[in-house]
C-alpha cells in the first residue's frame, strides 16, 4: 500500500497474547513467554518507532511515534508479535499485520478528508489490539462495547472483531470518525449531537451513501409511521436508542452544511468549544436551538421520505 511502511515487531513464533489466561489481566504475558521476551518485544516494538537519523529531515510523524513507544510501553505484554505501520498521518501498533497496513492506509486518506474540512494534520495513533477485552484496557474508563473502534486520550482504538465485520465503506468511514474526533478534541466539551453529528459528517463525506442508507433506521420508522426525529439528541438518546441518536445528529450537521456552508458547520465548532452551545448557536447560524431543531427536523424529514 503506497505511503505506508511496515515493520514486524519480533521474531515469528512467539505466541499470542490470551486475554485473561491466568487471570492478571488482558496485558498480562503470554503463557510460556518468559518476562525477558517481553521486555524484549517493547525494546524491539521501541525501535521501529524510533525516528530517522540526525542528518535526515524533520520528521512529520515525530509526536506520534513518541506518543506509539509511550502506549507501547504502558502495556508491553500486549504487543508481542505486533506490527507498526508507519503511514502517511499515522503510526498504527497491532496485529495482525495485513490489518495494520490497511489501516495505515486508511488513515491517509481519513486524515485528508479531515484536515480538508477541519484543518491540521488529521492524524493520530492507532493501536490495534487482539481482543475486545485488551482494547478495554486500552480505552478505560471508556467503554468498547457495541463499538468498532473509538478516540480517547489522543488516540484511536480498534476493537478488531467488530470492525473485522465492517464493509470496505465502512471502515473507512470508522476511521474518519474517529481520526475528526482525534482532531476536534478541545478544552471544553462540546455537545453530544455536535461532536458525534459532525464526526459522522466527515466521516460520511466522502462515502457516497444516500441519506436513507446512512439513517437506515429512522427511514424506517418515517415509512412506518412511527414517531421519530426528536430533538437534538442528548446522551440519554445515545444510551437508550444508539442508532437514531448518531443518524439524528448527523442529519443536524448536514443540514447545517446544506444551509449555511460547510465553513460555518465548522465555525459553529470551533465556537462550542469556546463558549455555550445557545451562544455558539446565535453567533454563527443566528438561530436558537429550538429553531435550529424545528428546521432540521423538517428538511430531515423530507429526505428520509423520499424513496
Amino acid at each position: 500500500m503506497h505511503g505506508v511502511t511496515v515493520t514486524s515487531g519480533v521474531p515469528a513464533g512467539v505466541p499470542s497474547v490470551r486475554a485473561g489466561a491466568d487471570r492478571r489481566g488482558p496485558e498480562a504475558a503470554p503463557q510460556g513467554v518468559p518476562p525477558r521476551r517481553i521486555a524484549a518485544v517493547a525494546v524491539a516494538l521501541a525501535a521501529l518507532l524510533a525516528g530517522p537519523a540526525a542528518a535526515a529531515p524533520p520528521d512529520p510523524l515525530r509526536a506520534l511515534r513518541l506518543d506509539a513507544r509511550a502506549a507501547v510501553r504502558e502495556h508491553p505484554g500486549m504487543w508481542t508479535g505486533a506490527s507498526v505501520a508507519r503511514g502517511e498521518r499515522a503510526v498504527v501498533v497491532g496485529s495482525p499485520r495485513p490489518l495494520v497496513a490497511e489501516i495505515a492506509a486508511l488513515a491517509g486518506r481519513a486524515g485528508r478528508t479531515v484536515t480538508r474540512v477541519w484543518g491540521g494534520r488529521g492524524g493520530a495513533v492507532v493501536l490495534v489490539p487482539r481482543t475486545e477485552e485488551q482494547a478495554a484496557v486500552l480505552a478505560a474508563p471508556a467503554k468498547v462495547e457495541g463499538l468498532a473502534a473509538l478516540a480517547t486520550g489522543g488516540r484511536v482504538i480498534v476493537q478488531p472483531a467488530a470492525f473485522a465485520r465492517l464493509s470496505a465503506t465502512g471502515r473507512l468511514v470508522v476511521v474518519t470518525h474517529e481520526l475528526t474526533h482525534v482532531a476536534t478534541a478541545g478544552p471544553r466539551a462540546v455537545p453530544m449531537w455536535l461532536m458525534e453529528g459532525f464526526a459522522d459528517y466527515v466521516g460520511y463525506l466522502d462515502s457516497g451513501l444516500p441519506v436513507r442508507t446512512v439513517a437506515a433506521e429512522l427511514a424506517a420508522d418515517v415509512a412506518a409511521g412511527r414517531a421519530a426525529l426528536g430533538g437534538l439528541p442528548g446522551p440519554a438518546d445515545f444510551a437508550a436508542r444508539p442508532a437514531q441518536a448518531y443518524e439524528e445528529a448527523w442529519l443536524a450537521c448536514r443540514y447545517i452544511a446544506a444551509r449555511f456552508g460547510e465553513p460555518r458547520l465548522v465555525a459553529l465548532y470551533r465556537a462550542a468549544l469556546r463558549e455555550e452551545i445557545g451562544a455558539a448557536l446565535r453567533e454563527e447560524l443566528g438561530l436558537t436551538a429550538d429553531e435550529l431543531t424545528r428546521a432540521w427536523r423538517s428538511w430531515a424529514r423530507e429526505r428520509l421520505a423520499r424513496p
